[in-house]
């Protein structure tokens, strides 16, 4: 081998041993209770819905102590063929190559994780293609919808909807059930004080819809069977309201106690709810380890409307700061430990709704993050005038620095 060659193998052997027993409190960023790990990730904005079949093989590195190995061209050297599931001896660094193809014509934008990775604060993954800093598994969160839309309707002002024993009902369609389905309006709040354009002493009932609601009408049995429950599209005109198309959540209707001239139906008019309760967003689940913060609280105009949040939690070893929007898990909270936090949204005429966020400390973590939004090209055509599939290699380590072996079960994708 000529010697300037040799000097760059040595180079780079030398580069990559450096980086390879960088202590675990070495970081470009400080890592102390983040959520995120500070990743610099090739995060782009607008991101295309990825199309194509992408595949993936996923094969060791072959590695000397704690080094890569390279041949005498200065290649990294595979270790064996493909995997899809392996374990870090304590103490010990392992690098790996995954190499994503995609047949379709367009770029692909491809996160790449860890399926039941070992759930210990001392083990690290990282990449060095592309480049991301060095990371351990601290808390992370997900968030899901809080999916319905609540209405509210007063109906003390209508003959034969206020008697004692008349039902209310809400009968809707969905985008998803062309059918007419309906709800009883049981719930009651008491209004203490006029608000706007509530009536002033008059019971408001709501009642939750699916964010898909298109369509719906107020009904009554007017306590003498003029509303049909069996086929919610035969009524008595008097004992229903035209059908509403414009679904608005936080609105409330009520009736004016007069039918319409036309048709006879009952007619409605509309006023705000001030805050009235509306969840968009909430923290789902959070997995977190002993001495470790994750955020939950929600932000009001942002994840929720309504008058006030508050916060309650059910398990040990767990605080939450309502100011501050973090749960705490104390140094008990070991591998394996659970908890749940009940988030209650209060509106300003005291109806309420909740959502729970599930706390664990698994043994082993659902998902670990190799990498995130890394760009497939799509199928081209190479210097040569060949038509080739786009290809990309993730070169991504594990880095223990635990006294146990970690591990894990599978190696995959989403797009």
């Amino acid at each position: 081998m000529k010697t300037s060659k040799k000097l760059i193998v040595m180079l780079l052997v030398l580069i990559l041993g450096i980086a390879a027993f960088v202590p675990s409190t070495f970081s470009w960023y400080d890592h102390k209770d983040s959520q995120t790990g500070n990743r610099m990730t090739y995060s782009r904005n607008d991101l295309p819905v990825s199309a194509g079949t992408i595949s993936l093989v996923t094969k060791k590195y072959r590695m000397d102590g704690n080094n890569v190995y390279y041949d005498q061209k200065g290649n990294k050297e595979y270790d064996g063929g493909a995997i899809s599931s392996g374990s870090v001896a304590k103490e010990t660094n392992q690098y790996y190559g995954t190499t994503i193809t995609n047949t379709g014509s367009a770029p692909a934008y491809v996160n790449l994780y860890l399926k039941n990775f070992t759930n210990d604060p001392n083990n690290y993954i990282g990449t060095l293609q592309p480049s991301l800093t060095h990371k351990n598994l601290s808390s992370s969160v997900h968030l899901t919808n809080k999916n319905f839309i609540r209405v509210y309707v007063q109906v003390g002002n209508a003959n034969n909807w206020k008697d004692s024993n008349a039902k209310t009902y809400l009968v809707y369609k969905t985008k998803t059930n062309s059918n007419y389905q309906y709800k009883q309006i049981t719930n009651n709040i008491n209004i203490a004080s006029d608000t706007g354009n509530i009536l002033n002493g008059v019971a408001t009932r709501y009642v939750d819809l699916a964010d898909n609601t298109t369509e719906f009408f107020f009904a009554t049995d007017g306590n003498d069977g003029g509303f049909n429950t069996s086929n919610c599209t035969v009524t008595q005109p008097w004992y229903r309201t035209k059908t509403i198309t414009n679904v608005q959540a936080e609105t409330g209707y009520y009736l004016t106690g007069v039918a319409d001239d036309t048709t006879f139906n009952a007619q409605y008019a509309t006023f705000a709810i001030p805050g009235g309760v509306s969840v968009n967003t909430y923290f789902d689940t959070a997995t977190i380890n002993k001495n470790q913060h994750a955020y939950v609280t929600l932000t009001k105009g942002t994840n929720y409307t309504g008058a006030s949040a508050s916060y309650e939690i059910s398990g040990n070893n767990i605080s939450i700061n309502g100011n501050t929007g973090y749960i705490t898990a104390g140094s008990s909270f070991n591998n394996g430990s659970t908890a749940t936090v009940t988030t209650t949204i209060t509106g300003s005429l005291g109806d309420t709704t909740t959502v729970t966020t599930a706390i664990t400390n698994p043994a082993l973590m659902p998902s670990a993050a190799v990498a995130l939004n890394v760009e497939i090209p799509g199928r081209h055509t190479d210097e040569e005038g060949k038509t080739v599939d786009g290809t990309a290699e993730i070169v991504w380590y594990i880095q223990n620095t635990s006294s146990n072996t970690c591990s894990f079960s599978g190696i995959y994708y989403t797009k």
